[in-house]
């Protein structure tokens, strides 16, 4: 299964690599279903200047407007960095059971100039607090999200 998980976030990496390339924020998402890639993702919301344009919640909006359903219980989700609390929300609305991180705010928080400064904030907390039975699965290609994010041309914000 790592192999598989590794699949999927390596492109969901070289998503937020070329949303980086222009000019856009290191991060990338990508939604399967049953095997398939439904839709990859990245942040938008240097171009867009939309707060809400990030990689996450434009991929949960195209997978569900793609597979014409908003509930989607048997997609995994993967994202090279742990969701903030309003892309988490979208992944949840979405009824989505899994999902796979590579970096970890607490990683990012490092890194970044504004912003993540989300406290006790973690995606088993809010998982945790709102009841969800979420499969989580994390570490995955670690060092290759965190570089995304270390080699940032762009200020990190959430």
């Amino acid at each position: 299964m790592a192999q598989v998980h590794e699949h999927y976030m390596a492109m969901a990496i070289e998503e937020a690599r070329a949303g980086a390339a222009s000019g856009e924020q290191p991060f990338g998402a990508v939604v399967v279903c049953d095997g398939e890639v439904v839709v990859r993702s990245r942040s938008l919301k240097v171009s867009t200047s939309d707060t809400t344009a990030h990689s996450e919640t434009l991929a949960v909006k195209m997978a569900t407007q793609k597979l014409g359903r908003r509930h989607l219980p048997d997609a995994v989700f993967y994202s090279t960095c742990e969701p903030c609390p309003m892309c988490l929300g979208a992944v949840l609305n979405a009824g989505m059971g899994t999902l796979v991180l590579g970096a970890r705010n607490t990683d990012i928080q490092k890194l970044a100039t504004l912003a993540f400064n989300f406290n006790t904030y973690s995606v088993e907390n809010f998982a945790r607090m709102v009841g969800w039975d979420l499969t989580l699965v994390t570490g995955v290609l670690h060092e290759e999200c965190v570089a995304l994010y270390r080699d940032a041309k762009v200020e990190l914000t959430r």
